[in-house]
C-alpha cells in the first residue's frame, strides 16, 4: 500500500483493496475476480475470455472468442501467478472452456464430455 507523503496516510482505496482481497474466499472470490479481471489480464485479453465460476482451488475461464484459444493457453501459466498474487489464500488454478462447449484438455487435443474440469 502507497502512503502519501504528504499526511502520512493510506489511500483509502488501497486500504480497502487489501482488506477486501484478504477476506475474499468462496463466491466473494469468484466476486473479487470478476470486478477486478480486466486489472488482471488487461483490457485486450479481458475481452476474450471471463471467469465463469470458482469451486474451491478450480477457476473455470470462459472462452469467448475461440480464434484466441493459443494465444489464451500460452498466457495461462502467468494468469495463475497474477491470480496467485491477487488471492494468496484461494491461489486459484485455471481450467478454459468455449462458450457453451465442455472444458477443453489441452494436454490430450480432446473436449471433456464427462462433465469433470481438467486442470490445464
Amino acid at each position: 500500500m502507497k502512503r502519501s507523503s504528504r499526511s502520512g496516510f493510506i489511500r483509502l482505496e488501497a486500504a480497502a483493496d487489501g482488506v477486501l482481497r484478504r477476506m475474499s474466499s468462496g463466491d466473494n472470490a469468484l466476486l473479487w475476480i470478476q470486478a477486478r479481471w480486466p486489472r488482471i489480464v488487461g483490457e485486450p485479453l479481458s475481452r476474450k475470455i471471463t471467469p465463469a465460476a470458482l469451486s474451491g482451488r478450480r477457476l473455470t475461464l470462459t472462452l469467448l472468442d475461440s480464434g484466441w484459444r493459443k494465444p489464451v493457453e500460452a498466457t495461462l501459466s502467468e494468469l495463475e501467478r497474477r491470480l496467485a498474487a491477487e488471492l494468496p489464500g484461494v491461489r486459484p488454478r485455471v481450467v478454459l472452456r468455449d462458450k457453451g462447449h465442455a472444458p477443453w484438455d489441452t494436454e490430450h487435443g480432446t473436449r471433456d464430455t464427462t462433465r469433470k474440469d481438467r486442470r490445464l
